[in-house]
This record gives structure tokens, C-alpha cells and sequence, in this order.
């Protein structure tokens, strides 16, 4: 999805994530190990 730049921003771990809309901030927000890439 295109994220404008009126998106919904959340900070995590020091990381500030724009999101779409905020049922995508809300899934997000639900369990962000599953969204975050794990670097390695």
C-alpha cells in the first residue's frame, strides 16, 4: 500500500513506522515482531 503523507505514526524501539490508515497501525501495534524485519 502507498502511505501519504498524512499516514498514521507510530514509534517503536526508537523506529517511527507511517502506516496507511489505523487499522494498519492497529495490527501493527498488535504484534510488530511479525511486520519487522529481522536483520542478519
Amino acid at each position: 500500500m502507498e502511505v501519504g503523507s498524512g499516514g498514521d505514526v507510530l514509534v517503536h524501539k526508537d523506529v517511527k513506522y507511517k502506516f496507511c490508515c489505523a487499522t494498519c497501525r492497529w495490527a501493527f501495534e498488535q504484534n510488530p515482531d511479525q511486520y519487522i524485519e529481522q536483520g542478519g
